[in-house]
């Protein structure tokens, strides 16, 4: 009896522990390219221009958690769906990772003729196969963020055109 008493004591400790001090924020996140945006704020990405490079710059607050996973997805609408939604850039920010969890960070993508996204240097990184959701070019899209901590996830969307 008393020690399930201390288990669940423990456990209501653990649970109370992983409140909103756990919580991720993005307070910024955006799309650079090497042109002025389009109507809306739509930044266009174009293989033709600077290879297809763009920018994706954020900053995300992971309130003290030690660091976060940043997953770059694209997408036909602004609401991450994982299961339709191509994952094309992935990042571990903390101490030990390839961004810092406390700073702005910026990785560089690009978008080529083959309908293919990456991150990173070519020569090093994988490249992802974008053709299931383009049908055709010009397309209207977004490029969704999602960062997460142990305990909370947070998305946001930015219009994009690829041409």
């Amino acid at each position: 009896m008393i020690k399930h008493f201390l288990l669940t004591t423990l456990l209501s400790l653990i649970i109370v522990s992983c409140g909103s001090d756990n919580e991720v924020d993005i307070n910024e996140f955006d799309v650079s390219v090497s042109v002025e945006d389009l109507e809306e704020g739509r930044a266009p990405i174009d293989p033709a221009v600077n290879d297809g490079r763009f920018d994706l710059i954020w900053k995300v607050d992971d309130e003290g958690a030690f660091g976060y996973t940043a997953s770059f997805f694209l997408s036909v609408n602004s609401n991450l769906d994982t299961s339709n939604d191509i994952l094309f850039g992935f990042v571990d920010c903390d101490a030990f990772g390839s961004c810092d969890h406390d700073t702005r960070n910026d990785e560089e993508c690009y978008f080529t003729n083959e309908l293919v996204m990456f991150c990173g240097d070519q020569d090093d990184t994988i490249e992802y196969d974008v053709d299931e959701i383009v049908d055709s070019l010009p397309m209207d899209a977004y490029i969704i963020i999602e960062a997460c901590t142990t305990f909370d996830c947070a998305t946001e969307a930015h219009r994009i055109r690829l041409l």
